[in-house]
């Protein structure tokens, strides 16, 4: 059976982000939600959808259940509810937990004859179902395959590959590099805010600073790392040390909070002493990496 973005849908989970799910999808197929309970009265209102009572009615809806729990205690627990019924769908979970929790699922359906596809949905819920939304999946490549349009009216899927635990390594990992960033912009907005510079007005220049120059570094810093060779031919450990020290103390002048300047410049002192001082800021990673 071919299954395209037409072909019904089941969400099961009816938090904030299970309810983008389900209105996103709603715009183009049948939608049937429940929260795991059937708890009807206490589920938000969407526009469009039908309302499961129990696991049932849940599961032999529709040819795919995608799953957006709060947890992965409230996965297990739907899934022992639904175990009569859960060999008669394919099973999507955008459920944020480890690698580890994502595998124990994996392998509970595959005993069972389930195919299971783990995921992870990059954006909060207001950004469900836009094109640019990153969404990274793992796990069963036929399950991928036979929803790949349906997956593409959430965000912008790729898959990683048959290991279940794949997708929930990238969600911490990238996760680490969205609030790395966010914090340096608060970091940034709170020390030109003492200087009476509107956190608006600077957000321009980084986000043009951030998709121009910036994303061109770590582009190239990203061959460094991977090939374990870091030139420092126009940036170096030593010639990034002074500004560290120069940022340091003006936030400490300014009465802002040093703790992330201060690790930067930690995290530099110990590539330095490592033998990295004539080496590329993207050498850091080999401290990381201890």
């Amino acid at each position: 059976m071919t299954h395209g973005v037409n072909n019904p849908v089941t969400i099961v989970g009816l938090n904030a982000r299970g309810a983008a799910l389900a209105r996103a999808l709603a715009v183009h197929t049948r939608v049937t939600v429940w929260d795991g309970a059937g708890h009807r009265s206490e589920a938000p209102h969407i526009e469009g959808v039908s309302r499961a009572g129990s696991a049932a009615e849940a599961f032999t809806a529709s040819p795919l259940a995608v799953l957006c729990g709060d947890d992965y205690d409230h996965v297990h627990r739907v899934l022992e509810t639904a175990e009569p019924h859960v060999s008669s769908v394919d099973v999507v979970n955008l459920t944020s937990g480890t690698g580890d929790q994502a595998e124990q699922v994996a392998a509970w359906l595959g005993a069972r004859g389930v195919d299971y596809l783990d995921g992870a949905l990059m954006a909060h819920p207001e950004h469900v179902g836009d094109p640019d939304t990153v969404l990274v999946l793992s796990g069963s490549r036929p399950v991928f395959d036979r929803h790949a349009a349906v997956l593409a009216r959430l965000g912008s899927p790729t898959y990683l590959g048959s290991d279940p635990g794949a997708a929930a390594l990238y969600d911490v990992a990238m996760l680490n590099f969205a609030w790395s960033t966010l914090l340096g912009f608060l970091e940034t907005a709170a020390l030109l805010g003492t200087a009476g510079v509107s956190a608006t007005s600077v957000s321009p220049l980084l986000t043009r600073w951030l998709s121009g120059t910036v994303a061109e570094v770590i582009t190239g810093y990203a061959s460094q790392v991977d090939d374990r060779r870091y030139p420092g031919d126009q940036d170096w450990l030593e010639l990034d040390a002074p500004l560290m020290d120069h940022l340091v103390e003006a936030a400490r002048a300014r009465g802002i909070d040093t703790a992330l300047p201060e690790l930067i410049r930690s995290l530099t002192a110990k590539g330095i002493e490592a033998g990295h001082g004539r080496a590329s800021f993207a050498s850091l990673v080999e401290v990381l990496r201890v």
